[in-house]
């Protein structure tokens, strides 16, 4: 164990990182304060990568912990090295999951590029994908096997990293905005992010200033589109030019890889309200409503498993 507290925090670093909520960072302090820290701090260099807020934590309340160091040739490598991390948690939010598996692919890819002095066509184009990134073997790998680790197919990380991109557009002049999308608080289609990426600064905040009246509630797809759509530079664009550019090529895996990302979320809600009711407390009748809608969601599980084993034998 180690009292040493010299390392810092690295803002980007720490945006992917899935945020604590103020009950959940106040109860991992406690736990911390109370037995001491039990997991391994992760640094590079000097530089927290992994247990940011153990280590936070750690530092103000002068509490020993051990730590592990990590050695990258460079900062896109701990970038990726942290979204493929990140990636292996349940409790991520869908947007969360799919900016990340964005993210690294995308990082990855200027990676190799690098090593390569592939420098022909740029990082980011202007719209869509690169012009072939299967005429590029590296590219491709790398594509297939973050494919494999997340359980989606090949075109569905190329999808995401058109999400990944737009996303980062949005964040240089709304970062605020760009946050409340990937804590779940602003549900914003794939399609309605591209279009605000397009936006200049004065209509992204105009569109922010219409989402926010909703008192704090959580902005659901209809509403986020019925903004977006009824916005005048918008409406505007779609007059001048129909064109189905930026919607991501057809993907057959669509529906199953959007069920993948979506179950891990329920996953952890039940984990932790397994963790946090003390059920002998709840009403019969509260228990009765949510073993109704379980059974229902155990009918449909199977019927699924049916159709996949159906489907794949």
């Amino acid at each position: 164990m180690t009292n040493l507290t010299t390392f810092r925090i690295d803002k980007q670093f720490k945006s992917l990182i899935r945020p604590l909520s103020k009950r959940e960072y106040s109860n991992l302090e406690q736990t911390i304060i109370s037995n001491g820290c039990h997991e391994q701090i992760t640094v590079w260099g000097n530089i927290v990568i992994d247990g940011i807020y153990q280590y936070e934590i750690c530092a103000n309340h002068n509490i020993p912990f051990d730590f592990q160091e990590l050695h990258f040739d460079c900062r896109e490598a701990v970038i990726a090295w942290i979204c493929a991390h990140q990636l292996k948690r349940d409790d991520l939010t869908e947007e969360m999951r799919r900016f990340l598996i964005g993210l690294q692919y995308e990082t990855e890819k200027l990676i190799i590029r690098r090593k390569s002095s592939d420098l022909s066509s740029p990082y980011y184009p202007e719209d869509g994908l690169q012009p072939d990134d299967k005429a590029h073997p590296s590219r491709h790998i790398t594509a297939q096997r973050i494919a494999k680790e997340n359980n989606i197919s090949y075109g569905t990380v190329q999808k995401f990293a058109l999400y990944t991109r737009a996303l980062e557009k949005v964040s240089a002049t709304a970062p605020d905005l760009v946050i409340k999308i990937l804590s779940g608080k602003y549900k914003i289609s794939h399609k309605n992010i591209i279009e605000i990426s397009k936006m200049p600064i004065s209509e992204i905040n105009r569109l922010i200033q219409q989402l926010e009246q909703n008192d704090g509630q959580q902005v659901i797809f209809k509403k986020a589109r019925n903004v977006i759509q009824n916005n005048p530079y918008i409406s505007k664009q779609s007059a001048n030019k129909k064109t189905v550019k930026d919607m991501p090529t057809f993907d057959p895996d669509a529906p199953i890889t959007e069920l993948t990302l979506t179950i891990p979320s329920w996953l952890g809600s039940i984990n932790r309200t397994i963790k946090n009711t003390n059920f002998k407390s709840v009403s019969k009748s509260a228990k009765n409503k949510l073993s109704t809608i379980i059974l229902k969601l155990d009918s449909s599980l199977k019927d699924m498993l049916a159709l996949l084993k159906e489907k794949t034998n």
